[in-house]
């Protein structure tokens, strides 16, 4: 399984941060609508692989059978997931050609460390401190840490909520109902994005879509504070604030990954999405440590809060790093 996710994290940083941005060149709509298809096929995936599994469980196959046909599907996708690959390299050339010594060394000449000592200064990308170093000299530094900061959310479509769907008495139906709504509702954010990033500015999409996600996480944490738990209608002001947020979550997704692609240059590209994936995975981690430590369900109500915490901190963030930033502003001028 860790073997498993860190191929999937560096097939990401090489595909989504890099492929991408060489194939489309310099043509903006391109990669925008690049990016909008990447997102739908993710999406898509994600919504047909919990019916599959339900499928082989819902007919009463034994657990052996199933991981042997779930063991399939998987050979299958990396199968076609090569195919696919190899047969954009042969369309893209330029994807499988080596760097030259002159990146190496404009690489290196980046990621040297001014004000500090001789040791520092020779540090190399492969350095975790010296792509940190890298990362926070970025434009997009600030918007994509805002970025991470959603991975502090439980008021989502993950497990610490699924847990507390159930708790609340929840049918499994009605959970997968929830769970589906909110992939549908991320398909929403994708096409909401594609219709308009042709009349609004990144940066504006950027900032509109966290607000929109503030404004929707508002009617969940009002349904956990103010509403008795006893109450469905609590129960159903979470679940609808919880999937409507799909929407702005999957836009603001898509506007800051095309910030990145454009703002970051070539050559630390690869160093700056790393990081940016590591920033996320920290912040998801921490927040299923905080559901081991809040584990009780009728305290929920405190990861909702700290949840909430952060999506508005992530919107300040985006405002200041973002949308009031002269960097991006002359950009998009």
């Amino acid at each position: 399984s860790g073997f498993v996710s860190l191929s999937r994290a560096a097939s990401a940083i090489s595909i989504e941060n890099d492929w991408i941005v060489v194939i489309s060149g310099s043509n903006i709509d391109y990669l925008s609508a690049l990016n909008v298809k990447l997102r739908r096929v993710n999406l898509v995936a994600r919504m047909i692989a919990p019916a599959v599994a339900g499928y082989f469980l819902g007919n009463q196959l034994k657990m052996n059978d199933v991981f042997i046909a779930m063991g399939g599907l998987a050979v299958i996708s990396f199968l076609i997931k090569y195919k696919c690959l190899k047969r954009i390299c042969s369309i893209a050339p330029v994807l499988v050609m080596q760097r030259g010594d002159d990146d190496i060394s404009e690489i290196e000449d980046q990621i040297q460390i001014q004000d500090k000592n001789e040791e520092q200064k020779h540090c190399t990308s492969c350095s975790m401190i010296g792509g940190y170093v890298i990362y926070f000299q970025q434009k997009i530094s600030m918007g994509g840490l805002g970025f991470a900061l959603l991975y502090l959310n439980v008021m989502s479509s993950g497990s610490i909520m699924t847990s507390y769907l159930i708790w609340r008495g929840l049918e499994m139906s009605h959970l997968g109902i929830v769970r589906g709504a909110s992939e549908v509702f991320g398909l929403v954010g994708t096409i909401a994005f594609a219709c308009s990033s042709d009349r609004f500015t990144l940066r504006t999409i950027t900032v509109v879509s966290t607000g929109f996600m503030v404004l929707c996480l508002s009617v969940s944490v009002c349904g956990t504070f103010f509403v008795p738990d006893d109450n469905r209608i609590s129960l159903w002001m979470l679940i609808l604030g919880v999937v409507l947020s799909r929407v702005g979550l999957w836009a603001n997704d898509l506007s800051i990954f095309q910030l990145t692609q454009r703002t970051v240059d070539e050559n630390v590209r690869g160093v700056v999405g790393g990081s940016q994936y590591s920033i996320n995975s920290f912040f998801d981690l921490l927040h299923f440590s905080l559901g081991i430590f809040f584990s009780d369900p009728s305290h929920f109500y405190v990861l909702c809060l700290i949840g909430y915490s952060a999506v508005i901190t992530a919107f300040l963030l985006m405002l200041r790093g973002v949308y009031f930033s002269p960097a991006f502003r002359n950009m998009e001028e």
